[in-house]
């Protein structure tokens, strides 16, 4: 690498930098009045075509500019720079609807986007005219939203939303759509059955143990029966209820606003649908209530072929009631969560891969028998769960419950205020290198004003990061150690798991472990 630089007037320049400029990549002569230009003092300003020097505010990368239209659809847009451009629909609905459905109704709506609608006969028909424009067409599902999006080229938007609109509005959903669809859920499952590290479904599990038979503790991954048991009567009752205008957010990164709000106006407001026949029902509106509770699900371990199989392990999730993305402690737990941190007990890298985080440093280097040790905060618009979770080998399982309960009662211990600025660097810099990705920008702006009608800044979130100081984790730790009941799940063999008042009495500790049992022999 060292070979290819060059030194022009004392300073150590690559060819790659002066052939953008000179339009040479053969390494020829450079322009004598760009190495005339010293790299030590700053560029001179940027100036305006009218001779002003250019001024960088905030919000001159692009602002989110949002306006809602008379049926209650909101449109938002970014501008960005490129020649692609995402569109999509964001909705306010999910697993934590269905509790009036059949189980698995948005699984299966996932499966069932971009398929036949009243314009194209079939999911290769519509995708091939989606290629014309460089369409890449995506649906995504969680439990309290879904979203369709396409990223085309920008000079096709208006093109593409008529299709996006047709893919919404007017699915046929037939029946043989229903049965591949069926037919993929059910190859998922076994999947997440066979998965040595199954944390998808240890999630899953935990929110059922969190928020038992209520809201976001309905199932998100449909198992075998539930799967079966889908028709698309019922389908079509969900659509109805949800897919309406007032639940949507039109979103638009590297798009002109006011050519999406026309657009939206031409195709969002009175649609024509599919489902004009089908009566809808009042959408649930019900607050989640975290109860607590256990889960624990047998499994066999995972049939690895192979001359070294991996090991058989148990999987353990350990989680507490934390807050809502409404609440100012959101961003406590967010800290929290990048200060705790965690991985797989073999990782590569430096402080950037988390090596540094407190369940590295305190249970992933010094119990060699744990597989896996993480923290994640779920935050949802009326409530949140903070988990751990980690793997070790069956004889283990009691003993690795344990270390997390342990772990639970260090986050009330007051921090090293080091470790406290690392996590809440660490959180800022995943925060600003992501929205740099135009599609992980779009689910931003559609998340946060689906849930505020409104956009924070990455600026104004870094400053509340910035905020968070160690006695605020220290309070909300405290909190959560103290007053919420345990959601425990387990999945794997259950032979040497505790059981939930064992979990919940080490969790009344002072120091997070299980009481000793003594025996007297009289």
């Amino acid at each position: 690498m060292f070979s290819r630089l060059r030194v022009f007037n004392g300073r150590t320049c690559s060819p790659l930098v002066f052939s953008r400029f000179s339009g040479s990549s053969n390494g020829g002569e450079y322009p004598r009045e760009l190495l005339s230009v010293p790299v030590s003092p700053p560029l001179p300003p940027l100036f305006q075509k009218d001779g002003s020097p250019l001024v960088f505010k905030e919000g001159m990368q692009g602002e989110t500019e949002i306006t809602q239209l008379s049926n209650g659809l909101r449109v938002a847009s970014q501008s960005s720079f490129g020649q692609y451009s995402t569109i999509g629909v964001f909705i306010d609905a999910g697993s934590r609807y269905e509790v009036d459905y059949k189980s698995g109704v948005s699984q299966f709506l996932s499966k069932m986007a971009y398929q036949s609608t009243s314009r194209f006969s079939s999911r290769d028909s519509l995708l091939l005219e989606l290629e014309q424009y460089g369409g890449l067409p995506d649906f995504q599902c969680f439990r309290d939203i879904m979203f369709y999006s396409v990223s085309v080229f920008s000079y096709s938007i208006p093109l593409v939303m008529s299709i996006l609109s047709d893919v919404i509005w007017r699915p046929q959903l037939l029946e043989r759509e229903l049965e591949e669809s069926r037919q993929a859920i059910l190859f998922e499952w076994e999947d997440h059955q066979n998965r040595p590290q199954p944390e998808a479904l240890l999630m899953d599990l935990v929110h059922q143990a969190a928020y038992r038979n209520n809201t976001l503790g309905l199932p998100s991954i449909s198992n075998s029966n539930r799967a079966n048991e889908m028709t698309l009567s019922e389908l079509k009752r969900f659509i109805a209820s949800h897919y309406i205008p007032s639940r949507m957010v039109l979103v638009g990164v590297n798009v002109d606003h006011t050519q999406l709000v026309e657009l939206a106006e031409e195709h969002f407001v009175n649609p024509k649908t599919s489902w004009s026949d089908v009566a809808s029902s009042e959408v649930d509106g019900s607050i989640s209530q975290y109860t607590g509770g256990i889960i624990e699900v047998p499994r066999e371990s995972a049939p690895i072929i192979g001359p070294n199989p991996l090991p058989e392990l148990t999987h353990v999730a350990v989680a507490m009631e934390s807050s809502s993305y409404s609440e100012n402690d959101f961003y406590t737990f967010a800290v929290l969560n990048s200060l705790m941190g965690g991985g797989g007990s073999f990782s590569a890298g430096g402080p950037g891969k988390g090596m540094y985080t407190q369940l590295y440093l305190n249970v992933l280097n010094k119990h060699h028998w744990i597989y896996h040790a993480q923290a994640i905060n779920h935050a949802y618009s009326d409530t949140g769960i903070f988990c751990l979770f980690g793997s070790s080998h069956p004889s283990m399982s009691r003993k690795l419950v344990e270390v997390l309960c342990q772990q639970f009662y260090s986050m009330t211990q007051s921090p090293n205020p080091i470790a406290v600025a690392r996590a809440k660097k660490q959180l800022q810099s995943t925060l600003l290198m992501n929205l740099e990705s135009r599609l992980i920008n779009f689910e931003d702006i559609g998340r946060q004003v689906l849930a505020h009608s409104k956009r924070l800044s990455a600026k104004q979130i870094c400053d509340k990061i910035d905020a968070v100081t160690s006695d605020d984790i220290v309070r909300v730790s405290k909190e959560i150690y103290n007053k919420s009941q345990p959601a425990v799940a387990y999945l794997g063999d259950l032979s040497n798991v505790p059981k939930l008042k064992e979990v919940e009495s080490a969790l009344r500790t002072d120091n997070g472990s299980f009481l000793n049992r003594v025996f007297s022999f009289r």
